[in-house]
């Protein structure tokens, strides 16, 4: 009796150290950092382990056991390891599938009991080691599954629906166990068993699947995003273009005014008459491509650069299959990349080159750039990185291509345009 005794306390220590490691390790998958002092920590995991025997000893109902343990298990993590929530939508997927795991354990040692005679301890012990073994298993697959297409909190995102999927799978495990006696002493009980594997199964693939719908989600919340800022920049350009045409024609009459003047004014140095018209001419547009809106957007840009840091040949191409719209997306982004890293130095310089390379329109923008490029992230402070990926997007809907190359601190984006 003493041997059973020893036994029996080792295994039900075993028990409470599996289940309590493995809600430890599941929490850790995510790579929290864990709050408070180590004590506290160690103290809330002892309880959550004496919480695990006694609870369902104390009271002999599953339901009150799991709705008291998940609750105590969703705090720990919410005030000790995240404030995501998205990780309570995985503890509830831990526990259910912990669950499932150990009515799956309990029903094949039943099942097994029927081949092999055991008496009563055996059993016990038989259910209480495979209990560990199945949920250290489940929760290793589990884990991998999360730090893999695991999704964090994302504003645009809807938790609490999905939190439904685990609630309902334990609902259901734990109905068809209370109705289903006649069921099981008729066809037997490993039925239990292929419905706990099923509800493991959909839980698994929700979480997978959940992964696929945050990142639509995602993409979603970024296309909208892009959309707002072309429309914001093409509706500025727009009315650059309108301030340009009403500046053009009062210059044209100023023009008119300062030729009459010089014919009614004889005034020998006429050179307050050459810098009035040296300031006009400053005022105009410079041609620098035959596009109406790249025209505008290079000069609402490059007006910042002295004309000696800019060199701009786009002469022979024709970029009139481009609309207005991804014009001012394409350019705009480009061009504020290029400002931004020449603003306040003197010897900053910028080449733009426009070339019909058989059925290929390219255009190559390049200049010295400090620093290092890294694909997809931005370098700017408070920018959430789109404007190279508006460019992309935009030059999608030609089937175009945009080049990034930084080599010996050059910076260059080609843009390829077929046909």
């Amino acid at each position: 009796m003493e041997e059973i005794a020893v036994v029996t306390i080792f295994l039900v220590g075993l028990g409470m150290f599996s289940y309590t490691f493995c809600a430890v390790w599941f929490l850790r998958a995510g790579g929290f950092e864990p709050k408070g002092a180590g004590w506290v920590r160690a103290l809330i995991w002892i309880l959550y382990a004496v919480l695990n025997v006694l609870i369902p000893n104390l009271f002999l109902s599953d339901i009150i056991s799991m709705v008291v343990l998940s609750i105590y298990y969703l705090l720990v993590g919410w005030f000790f390891y995240h404030r995501s929530r998205n990780w309570l939508l995985y503890q509830l997927f831990f526990f259910t599938v912990t669950y499932a795991a150990q009515i799956i354990a309990i029903y094949f040692v039943v099942r097994i009991a029927k081949w092999i005679p055991m008496d009563s301890v055996v059993r016990s012990y038989s259910m209480l080691l495979m209990k560990i073994l199945l949920v250290v298993a489940s929760t290793a697959g589990l884990r991998i599954l999360v730090r893999k297409r695991g999704v964090g909190d994302r504003k645009n995102l809807k938790v609490k629906g999905m939190m439904l999927v685990p609630v309902i799978s334990f609902v259901l495990i734990f109905m068809y166990m209370q109705s289903g006696d006649v069921f099981f002493v008729r066809f037997g009980y490993e039925w239990i068993i292929v419905y706990s594997i099923l509800l493991l199964i959909v839980n698994g693939y929700c979480v997978y699947v959940w992964y696929d719908v945050a990142a639509n989600r995602e993409l979603k919340h970024k296309i909208e995003l892009m959309e707002q800022q072309n429309d914001l920049i093409h509706q500025y350009y727009e009315d650059i273009e309108q301030n340009y045409n009403q500046s053009r024609k009062i210059i044209h009459d100023i023009r008119n005014h300062l030729h009459a003047l010089e014919q009614s004014v004889k005034i020998e140095n006429n050179r307050y008459f050459q810098d009035v018209h040296e300031m006009l001419n400053s005022l105009g547009l410079k041609f620098y491509s035959d596009n109406r809106m790249l025209n505008i957007i290079l000069n609402d840009k490059l007006k910042k650069l002295s004309p000696e840091q800019v060199e701009c040949n786009l002469g022979g191409i024709c970029l009139d299959f481009v609309s207005d719209m991804d014009i001012t997306t394409i350019f705009a982004n480009l061009l504020d990349n290029v400002i931004e890293e020449g603003e306040g130095k003197c010897d900053f310089w910028v080449k733009i080159r426009g070339e019909q390379i058989q059925d290929f329109t390219v255009i190559k923008i390049w200049n010295p750039a400090s620093g290092s490029y890294h694909p997809n992230c931005s370098q700017k402070s408070g920018h959430q990185g789109i404007g190279l990926s508006n460019v992309r997007y935009a030059m999608g809907h030609y089937n175009g291509e945009l080049k990034i190359e930084y080599k010996e601190n050059i910076f260059s984006a080609t843009l390829v345009f077929p046909g």
